[in-house]
Formats: C-alpha cells, sequence, structure tokens
C-alpha cells in the first residue's frame, strides 16, 4: 500500500490526515521562501532583471497529465503483484482503513474538506474497520481474553461491510464511488478468509471441553461447583454445529436488521439488541441453559458495543 507522489516515486501512505499535515507544513515553507524571495527580487526588479520560467519547468507543467496516467499505471501494477486484492499483506503494520482512505484520496475525495472534516472520515473508516484488524495480521499485541469469537466475527464483517457501503452512499461523490465500493468488495473477499480461519481463545476451549466428560462433583463449595457450571456450559457451546443452511438463515436475520437499521425503521438501541440476542441464540445452538446464555452475553458484549459505537457515527 504505497501512495504515488508527483515525481513518480513511492512513499508509504499513512494517511490522508497526515498528508494534509504534511501539505500545511510544505504550505507554510514555500510562503516563508516565497515571502524572502520577493523581497530578493524587488531589490533585482529595481536594477532590470526580468524573471522567465525555465524550458525544463515549461516542460514539466506540460506533462502532468502523461504522469498522472503512470501514477494510475503503478497502482494497478503494484495491486497485480500484491495478487489482485489491495487488502493482501495488511496486518499489524499495515492497516485496513488506510487501503479504504489512500482510494479516496488518489481520487480526489479529501480535496475540498476542511483538515477537521479529513481527520473525522478517515477516523470513521478507522472505526469501522477495526473489528476485522482486531484479527488480522500476526497476532501481536492482540488481548486474547477479549478477542471477537468466530461467530461475532461472521456478525462484525457484515456489519462492517454494511457500514462502509452505508459510508460510499451517504460521503462519497458519485463520480468516483464505483471506485470506492469495488474497494469494498476486495475488503469483503479478504476478510471472508480471515473470518473463516479465525477462533478466538474461547472457541479454542470451548471446542476442547466439548470433548471431555461434564464434571459433576457432589458436596463441594460454591467455588468449585460455579467452575463445574462454567465447564458443562463452554462444552455445550463447543457441540453446536450448524448447516449451511442454517447459517444462510442467520445472516439474512443479521441483514434484515441492519437493512432496518439503516432505513431507520427501528431505533438503533433496540436493533443492537436484536442483533446480540441473535448472535447468541445462533452461537449457543437455541440454548435455554442460563449458564450458557450469560457466558455468551459477556463474551459479545464489547463487539455488540463497538458496533453501535461507530454506527452512531453514521447514522
Amino acid at each position: 500500500m504505497v501512495y504515488i507522489n508527483s515525481s513518480g516515486t513511492t512513499e508509504l501512505f499513512t494517511g490522508a490526515y497526515n498528508k494534509r499535515v504534511e501539505q500545511n507544513r510544505s504550505k507554510a515553507a514555500a510562503q516563508v521562501n516565497a515571502t524572502e524571495q520577493d523581497r530578493g527580487m524587488t531589490a533585482q526588479e529595481m536594477l532590470g532583471t526580468t524573471v522567465e520560467i525555465s524550458a525544463e519547468s515549461k516542460e514539466f507543467m506540460a506533462g502532468v497529465e502523461e504522469r498522472k496516467a503512470a501514477q494510475i499505471a503503478a497502482r494497478e501494477a503494484l495491486r497485480a503483484e500484491e495478487g489482485g486484492n489491495a487488502f493482501n499483506g495488511t496486518g499489524d503494520f499495515k492497516k485496513q482503513y488506510l487501503v479504504l482512505s489512500e482510494n479516496l484520496y488518489n481520487n480526489g475525495f479529501y480535496n475540498n474538506l476542511s483538515d477537521e472534516e479529513v481527520r473525522d472520515m478517515e477516523e470513521m473508516l478507522k472505526d469501522i474497520t477495526s473489528g476485522m484488524e482486531s484479527i488480522n495480521g500476526s497476532g501481536l499485541n492482540k488481548n486474547y481474553s477479549t478477542e471477537m469469537s468466530h461467530e461475532a466475527a461472521k456478525l462484525e464483517l457484515l456489519s462492517s461491510v454494511n457500514a462502509l457501503n452505508y459510508f460510499a452512499d451517504k460521503y462519497v461523490q458519485e463520480e468516483i464511488r464505483a471506485s470506492f465500493k469495488e474497494m469494498i468488495k476486495q475488503y469483503e473477499s479478504y476478510n471472508c478468509g480471515q473470518v473463516e480461519m479465525h477462533k478466538s481463545i474461547y472457541d479454542l476451549r470451548d471446542e476442547s471441553m466439548a470433548a471431555i466428560s461434564a464434571p459433576n462433583a457432589i458436596n463441594v463449595s460454591a467455588a468449585v461447583r460455579k467452575t463445574q457450571e462454567d465447564t458443562k456450559a463452554s462444552a455445550e457451546i463447543g457441540r453446536v454445529k450448524h448447516t449451511a443452511e442454517q447459517e444462510q438463515k442467520n445472516n439474512k436475520a443479521y441483514q434484515t436488521l441492519f437493512d432496518k437499521l439503516m432505513q431507520k425503521q427501528a431505533g438503533a438501541d433496540s436493533i443492537f439488541e436484536s442483533l446480540k440476542n441473535t448472535l447468541v441464540g445462533y452461537a449457543s445452538g437455541g440454548s435455554m441453559n442460563d449458564n450458557v446464555l450469560t457466558m455468551l452475553n459477556a463474551r459479545n458484549a464489547s463487539v455488540i458495543q463497538n458496533m453501535a459505537d461507530y454506527w452512531a457515527r453514521l447514522l
């Protein structure tokens, strides 16, 4: 993921807001230099000196269109080298929101926005992709005790794709929207693979517990009894399996809720409560065991809250 600058060389794209800060600094420096030059030229002009644009400068300005075409070709060549998906290679040192922001930057999306608006737009993209970012990469600096479960990650991906498309329809100019939506498709495709491979530490524990006989010791302390109940609940979750038909039906239920959210047919609080209940019900296999439901609600609370927070900024 690189930014092709006006000289045709490449540099790491660190964000539209960072680029804006760099540009502002450059403009300020240029203004200072121009002021100093004007002072010097006033004296020279008094001596009859004339100013002409060099042939090299004229040639440089005349080649703007050619350079722009070269920039586009370089970006396409780089994408082909990375396997055709701009998100290949993202992770701890290459963030997904910057891939999306770079597309907008190169298409002029930020040109007429204030510094504050640039920062806010880019922060919104960062928030929307934060869930997928948390399961992406080599695993450095991960908090395994709070990472998303496999089932929660599937919901988060669907949420973020819907949110990015909503962002595109609400903020991105029509003439560059198709390009940005192509990036969203690549984002979805890349992260489908990430989600498919992802299992949290609790997913792995549940699967292990499912193969162990349920503890049922009697005359034990309250603490031991609680551990036994937690073990049984974990094992019950680990035994849950879904068919392709059930998966499709559940995804349709999620999408119906996101459609209602985007069309403002119901309050956001109600929608996210329904999403949480649908997620917990599906992950539990429809269990009525209070310990199972309590465990899953606790594990998924932060995921639901994260989605609610970035949707609140969008709506």
